[in-house]
């Protein structure tokens, strides 16, 4: 089970965090000489939006279901992932299924398939109990790094965050609209990523920079950003 740390922070702390850090990392594999990429992610809900629901309830055994590209669309080409991610209290779980020329057919649930008859049975389980739709979409810009002398540690900061709609496409009046806009143009959201117990350095850097625990959670953020929860008539979540 990977254990993640995450961080509401500053620009200023970040400057001041990847200066502490930087003896002890390299930027991650896929991104630009910046560190950056971009990440792309719907996910998916019961329409009475239950993965959010259960968040906000804080509830500690949880799911959530997305399809993520690192593109700016789901119709580049490019690879992207099927996820399943699996919250057990502190402890994190994905099950990954790769999908290696990503186009708009495969944002249905209808047309997933898998090579591993168990990976199949996980994604087909909550498809069916949830009856999975397309959510709310997620967008940033991510800059990843890792420690080669530590085994498992990833450090990621997350900027420029918005919500979009099913189906809608990123422009750059989106990504400047405030209200898509999931938190202040001047924080990043950190995540401090470990297989194993954190080295010394990561906990010296967080006590130095006084970094207390908090997240912007990027799903529930954008639904409720987005207005996907506002009841209709019927009681069902639009």
């Amino acid at each position: 089970m990977r254990q993640e740390l995450k961080f509401v922070i500053h620009h200023s702390v970040r400057r001041m965090l990847l200066e502490r850090w930087s003896p002890h990392l390299v930027r991650a594999p896929y991104t630009d000489r910046l560190a950056r990429s971009h990440v792309l992610s719907q996910y998916y809900d019961s329409p009475t939006l239950s993965f959010s629901r259960e968040k906000h309830d804080g509830i500690p055994i949880r799911n959530k279901v997305r399809l993520r590209t690192y593109a700016t669309d789901f119709d580049s080409g490019k690879a992207a992932f099927l996820e399943i991610k699996h919250r057990r209290f502190n402890g994190v779980h994905k099950h990954r299924q790769r999908i290696t020329n990503v186009s708009p057919a495969d944002l249905s649930p209808s047309s997933w398939t898998f090579d591993d008859p168990e990976m199949g049975a996980k994604f087909g389980s909550l498809v069916e109990r949830y009856h999975l739709r397309a959510s709310a979409q997620t967008y940033y810009q991510r800059e990843a790094y890792e420690a080669p002398q530590e085994s498992g540690i990833r450090v990621t900061l997350d900027s420029n965050l918005v919500g979009l709609h099913p189906g809608e496409r990123l422009t750059s009046n989106l990504l400047m609209d405030r209200q898509r806009s999931l938190m202040p143009q001047t924080q990043f959201v950190l995540e401090v990523k470990s297989n194993n117990e954190l080295p010394r350095w990561v906990h010296d850097g967080i006590v130095a920079c006084e970094l207390e625990q908090k997240t912007i959670p990027k799903y529930v953020t954008a639904v409720d950003v987005l207005k996907l929860g506002e009841l209709t008539g019927s009681g069902v979540y639009l």
